[in-house]
């Protein structure tokens, strides 16, 4: 047992420390180590050691999984109280002949254990291999089976990764669903005429809140106009309040505006931030990206790519047009810019794009309310090097570029670059600006690099409690 001060511990202080053990690197393996450590631990570390129930994952193999399976349901079978905590299952098949798995009794009968659990599982991750995607063999059974699972009753948040074949009435049959996720998603047909009319009308539509996707326009495509099978619209985007993509894809892209124009009255967030596997090519996002209809509208971040070689470049001015579209008066409280600079010293391209126009844009947005500014800036090129020549002078003359933005108190901005490292202040997290925009009360400002700033911060934490 604990010894003092230990023992003295209140149980919501036990919760606190396995909650933020439960975050970090190796988290199974540290819970696994804590749980045994003391009796007082055990019952919260539990919590989260079975809170997910995997399948697959690198040893994929029929074989390998009927143990696991095997495995699985004589430790629910010695402890059924273990089911009680399940809140997500991944299925994460590498072989191509996966149609058994769904009509496997033990896989059936774990998830029967589940489904008498207080609360049943209400999160579903399919998943793959980057050079191995989850081929779904029978997409009508995998439809079919989730129709008889509680999952049809219980499931709001639905991520699938490296992904083919993934049939659009998975989605229309789970009318709670909230939370989706596509990665590298391919459809698995355009008419489904052989799909029985139960799995394709007659159902609530799920209304989305929140949509990220990236490299999956071939199912977005459908979500957004399904084929004409369906009687009734695959998924609502009437709801949706926090949106991610990725800016460097056109054919994602395009979908864009579709949901945007349908959300205008509900979307909060817009993370244009998803990134490509190869070079980023930065698209004209004038023609692209409308914001002048979404009226609740706080947060919006990007992610851009600066070529100093290409003549002419005007990716700020682009940007620019873009924030154009904002109306003067607006709900925004967060602008977010992730700037990826491929180039070389003396890095012209750069210093002559429009700066000054980027914050003329900030400053009316804000219009004398609270805003919340990050710019973070690296420099790329073909040279494997921890710094580029050149580099902390083309950081300065862009801090100099945007020095108008320090004569407005309300607008709060953070820079950061690759030589913050130095002073122990590490990047601000990819499309986080939700999260320190619902935290501000309660943070600390480590970005803020002059007094001017940290002066704003307090301002504008003082307008916003």
């Amino acid at each position: 047992m604990l010894n003092p001060p230990l023992s003295l511990l209140s149980d919501d202080l036990i919760a606190c420390i396995v909650e933020h053990i439960a975050k970090l690197p190796f988290q199974r393996e540290n819970l696994y180590n804590l749980s045994l450590a003391d009796r007082a631990f055990t019952q919260f570390c539990q919590t989260y050691i079975f809170r997910t129930f995997q399948l697959g994952q690198s040893s994929g193999t029929k074989s390998r999984i009927s143990k696991k399976l095997e495995k699985t349901r004589k430790i629910l079978n010695s402890k059924p109280s273990f089911a009680n905590r399940v809140r997500v299952v991944e299925l994460a098949i590498s072989h191509k002949r996966n149609a058994w798995l769904f009509n496997d009794h033990t896989l059936i009968g774990i998830l029967q254990l589940f489904a008498k659990s207080p609360i049943p599982p209400h999160e579903l991750h399919f998943g793959g291999h980057a050079f191995c995607p989850f081929t779904i063999e029978d997409p009508i059974l995998v439809v079919g089976r989730l129709m008889q699972s509680f999952f049809s009753d219980t499931l709001t948040i639905l991520h699938l990764t490296q992904c083919q074949n993934v049939p659009l009435p998975l989605f229309l049959i789970c009318p709670r669903l909230r939370e989706v996720l596509l990665a590298k998603v391919g459809v698995a047909e355009e008419s489904y005429e052989n799909y029985p009319d139960k799995q394709c009308s007659g159902r609530e539509s799920p209304a989305l809140e929140l949509f990220d996707y990236r490299d999956s326009q071939s199912l977005v495509k459908q979500m957004i106009t399904p084929p004409l099978r369906f009687h009734t619209p695959v998924v609502l985007w009437s709801k949706l309040r926090i949106l991610t993509l990725s800016p460097h894809e056109k054919e994602e892209m395009a979908c864009l505006q579709p949901i945007l124009d349908v959300a205008c009255n509900t979307l909060e967030e817009l993370y244009l931030t998803n990134l490509r596997v190869d070079d980023d090519e930065q698209l004209s996002l004038a023609g692209l990206v409308n914001l002048s209809d979404l009226s609740h509208l706080h947060v919006f971040a990007l992610h851009a790519t600066i070529k100093c070689d290409v003549p002419g470049s005007a990716v700020l001015r682009d940007i620019n047009i873009v924030l154009g579209t904002i109306p003067a008066s607006n709900k925004v409280t967060n602008l977010s810019f992730d700037f990826t600079i491929f180039g070389e010293h003396p890095f012209g391209g750069c210093l002559d794009e429009d700066w000054v126009g980027i914050c003329d844009e900030v400053i009316r947005i804000s219009s004398g309310k609270p805003l919340e500014l990050d710019f973070k800036m690296t420099v790329s090129t073909a040279k494997l090097q921890w710094q580029h020549p050149g580099e902390e002078e083309l950081y300065v003359h862009i801090t100099e570029r945007t020095a108008s933005l320090s004569d407005y108190p309300k607008i709060c901005t953070h820079f950061w670059n690759p030589t913050c490292w130095t002073q122990g202040l590490g990047p601000f997290p990819r499309g986080q600006a939700s999260l320190r925009l619902r935290l501000r009360r309660k943070r600390v400002c480590n970005y803020c690099t002059t007094e001017s700033h940290l002066a704003d911060c307090g301002e504008l934490d003082s307008n916003t409690s």
